[in-house]
């Protein structure tokens, strides 16, 4: 909210292509209008059957998280084009799913634990890391490093590699992870926190300072679990 306009937000679990053809979804509409009115938009939204909406109020961290997985995103395509499996690409997601909340609980104040849980949260992280455009670009940047045995590349040109990646393969659509890599590196510069964030760091070497893509795995373990977890297994 800036100036007293109240801005809400529709995030989720919602690839287009699937819920133009209908199958079911779940989305999360993030709001604080007030009693009848976060309700009468959230049945604006909802399709009984189909489009499943649910409201919360934490309007930063619906927000937040649905940049945020496009970042971890990355790192599952690295995953994916280094030809490792559904074990190491769960691990990246529990670690990603923690640096998403440990970032949202540093930097706004209010943020709710049962957020990362919603289909804002945990459910498009999932979605996003198996099918998303971010994950398919991030895995033919990879296969392609690899094949040149991860030369060292300036970054300039890691931004031409990407510039072209997005123009053969996603045919207009635009990548955001990362765009979004970028900032995130700045903000946590700025914080001097890098070092809180191993595995949103790694990403950003690898996509953008010419890091070994397999690098990825060594940042994955360097993740260490918090008070965060135990807080949000008692928001259930």
């Amino acid at each position: 909210m800036s100036d007293g306009f109240k801005c809400g937000v529709l995030m989720g679990a919602n690839v287009a292509n699937e819920v133009a053809e209908g199958q079911f979804c779940e989305s999360t509409l993030a709001s604080q209008f007030g009693a009848p009115l976060d309700e009468s938009t959230r049945l604006i939204f909802d399709m009984p059957g189909q489009f499943h909406v649910n409201h919360i109020e934490d309007v930063a961290g619906c927000e937040a998280s649905g940049a945020l997985k496009n970042v971890i995103a990355l790192g599952a395509g690295f995953i994916d084009g280094l030809g490792l499996g559904g074990n190491t690409k769960a691990a990246l997601l529990r670690v990603g799913l923690l640096e998403m909340a440990r970032f949202c609980k540093l930097y706004w104040g209010g943020v709710s634990d049962k957020t990362f849980l919603q289909s804002c949260g945990m459910a498009d992280l999932v979605t996003t890391c198996y099918g998303g455009r971010n994950r398919k670009c991030a895995e033919a940047f990879a296969r392609s490093r690899i094949t040149e045995n991860d030369e060292l590349l300036s970054e300039d040109q890691c931004k031409d590699r990407w510039n072209t990646l997005e123009s053969d393969l996603l045919k207009g659509q635009r990548l955001q992870g990362t765009l979004t890599s970028k900032e995130v590196h700045i903000i946590l510069d700025a914080s001097d926190a890098l070092d809180q964030f191993p595995l949103m760091s790694k990403i950003y070497e690898i996509a953008f300072k010419g890091a070994s893509v397999a690098s990825i795995t060594g940042a994955i373990r360097e993740v260490k679990n918090d008070r965060i977890i135990p807080t949000l297994l008692s928001s259930l």
